[in-house]
């Protein structure tokens, strides 16, 4: 009887098809969560814009005057990497965009009164929400 020296051709193309399937799996599942990590610039500019908003919400009592650029509400954020130009704050609503890398995704948050005490509520749509790159 013969001792095997070494593994076989057939057992390491076992070992390589078994690394191609699991990597098949993994790879786009990369992608995506690289994707919503990129968003998460976008989430976090927009959380500075919410309580920007909400300042001016609390010093003018108006929704309408509550602009990028006014009442201290910073203008229109800069292009990055990963938020699109086109930011834009207009009667308190947010909207952002995410570059191709962040997945393209939009966030528009949108203030309304509660009733309770006139504090604002945060509604948060667009197409963030399907990807689950939104909160």
């Amino acid at each position: 009887m013969k001792q095997q020296q070494g593994i076989t051709l057939i057992e390491l193309m076992i070992v390589v098809a078994i690394i191609g399937l699991i990597a098949s799996f993994a790879l786009p599942a990369y992608n995506d969560h690289t994707m919503k990590a990129r968003f998460a610039e976008v989430n976090t500019l927009g959380n500075s814009y919410k309580t920007a908003v909400a300042l001016c919400f609390s010093e003018t009592n108006d929704l309408a005057q509550c602009d990028a650029g006014t009442h201290g509400i910073p203008g229109p954020a800069d292009a990055t990497d990963n938020l699109a130009a086109g930011m834009t704050v207009i009667d308190g609503v947010i909207t952002m965009t995410g570059t191709q890398a962040a997945g393209g995704w939009t966030s528009v948050m949108v203030p309304a009164l509660s009733g309770a005490g006139n504090a604002l509520v945060w509604t948060q749509s667009g197409t963030c929400l399907t990807s689950g790159a939104c909160k």
